[in-house]
């Protein structure tokens, strides 16, 4: 149904597909972009995974096929909802205790967040979709803010095992949802 989009239905484009591509402050490329289609010189179509749309309310939701950090760490049976409207990965509270409890001198904050090492180097896997891996730079995984660093992966009240994957994710990947087809695309970006 093409009526309530109004750049497809006056032939403007050809599908109703929107793509981000979020770069990293640290990388210095100041070139992060939305585009109205696949910028295929922005990722390895060869790492291209699309899957359902699982969301019924509006989001762009999918589900994962595990979870996965350092010392074998590995969780089933959870979906993301991928965002481009916050920076954080929220995931339900028992969830972001165990990611946590792997990266070596982790300590819990007052307020459910968490305090991680500035120089960790744990390798976290956070959304596996399709069989497809999509690692998280470490230096995604933390803000510095004084003299500690905040983990970009936070703990709150989720919907069942539903995650919300927002920037720190989304660096670590090329993200497109299909308006038309109900679907969502990630890739490794180039």
């Amino acid at each position: 149904m093409l009526s309530n989009r109004p750049l497809a239905s006056a032939g403007l484009i050809d599908e109703v597909i929107i793509s981000y591509n979020i770069s990293r402050l640290s990388d210095d490329k100041n070139d992060s972009e939305i585009t109205f289609a696949f910028d295929d010189t922005k990722f390895d179509p060869k790492m291209l995974v699309t899957f359902d749309n699982v969301a019924t309310n509006a989001f762009w939701e999918g589900a994962m096929d595990a979870v996965t950090a350092d010392k074998g760490l590995v969780l089933t049976g959870r979906s993301a909802m991928l965002t481009t409207s916050t920076t954080l990965i929220v995931a339900a509270s028992v969830d972001a205790a165990a990611i946590h409890a792997v990266i070596r001198g982790t300590q819990s904050d007052r307020n459910g967040g968490f305090v991680i090492p500035c120089d960790t180097t744990t390798s976290v896997t956070v959304l596996s979709f399709g069989g497809a891996p999509f690692a998280i730079d470490p230096s995604d995984l933390h803000n510095n803010i004084g003299m500690n660093c905040v983990s970009g992966i936070s703990s709150g009240h989720i919907v069942d095992d539903s995650w919300t994957a927002g920037h720190v994710f989304l660096k670590n990947a090329y993200f497109s949802t299909d308006i038309t087809k109900n679907t969502i695309s990630i890739a490794q970006p180039v």
